[in-house]
């Protein structure tokens, strides 16, 4: 499986923020992120930079699961990149994790472009949809991007899992710009999502963007009863790797 890195860490995202937890960063992605302050994505090296020498290469999904045990927390962080890309490889790791160990807690962050019958055997579903505002303007993969950063059939069919009650399922977007929250309300009203399942979250790769962005956003989500996300490896330890 194509991997950029294994590492332990506490999550710092989302509704699991604080949990100790193994993240298997797959290398590789489907979209090309770059929002209006000029920054790239905040793991750029597994998108427009996926040959950067630092990223692990293909790893066999037995050595994965190796360094996982060595590690045994309850929670195991699945991300990228993108996992979904790999569907088959995403699969067989699932299976092999749950093999393991009875109790553990899987998350999926995927930027929601695909779907597969693997995301029944996660437990929560982390997906930041992305929005017109991380669009790479002006460069060769504004087309593609913009082509491919939104799929609505798999997002629906994300979303049914959690109404049947199979997995849970958290909305993580990044906020960039005011004209961000209508693009979250035409999705929120297209998949009759709930407010409390929404988190908003400021665009940034260092404290100083997120302090810049947070108190806005944190207005924001309390004018529409949304969730406040923020960013707690970047506030701890800047945007290194592996942490």
């Amino acid at each position: 499986m194509k991997i950029s890195e294994l590492f332990y860490s506490v999550q710092g995202e989302g509704k699991r923020t604080g949990n100790p937890s193994f993240f298997i960063r797959t290398n590789h992605c489907n979209l090309r992120c770059q929002f209006a302050s000029g920054n790239l994505c905040d793991t750029s090296y597994t998108s427009w930079f996926p040959d950067n020498e630092y990223n692990l290469g293909d790893i066999p999904i037995d050595d994965i699961i190796n360094e996982y045990q060595n590690i045994g927390c309850d929670d195991v962080v699945i991300t990228g990149g993108e996992p979904t890309i790999f569907p088959h490889e995403l699969r067989i790791l699932i299976e092999k994790l749950r093999d393991v160990r009875d109790n553990l807690h899987i998350t999926l962050e995927t930027n929601g472009t695909n779907f597969g019958d693997y995301f029944k055997n996660i437990d929560l579903i982390s997906v930041s949809p992305k929005l017109s505002s991380s669009t790479p303007y002006k460069t060769s993969y504004e087309k593609m991007h913009d082509n491919s950063r939104f799929n609505k059939d798999a997002l629906f069919n994300i979303n049914q899992l959690k109404n049947y009650g199979i997995i849970d399922v958290q909305w993580k977007f990044v906020f960039s710009r005011n004209e961000d929250l209508e693009e979250i309300y035409r999705l929120k009203e297209l998949l009759n999502l709930k407010h409390q399942d929404i988190y908003l979250m400021p665009e940034g790769i260092n404290k100083k963007d997120l302090e810049k962005n947070r108190e806005h956003i944190i207005e924001i989500c309390k004018n529409h009863n949304f969730r406040y996300s923020d960013r707690l490896h970047i506030i701890t330890y800047g945007n290194k790797r592996g942490l």
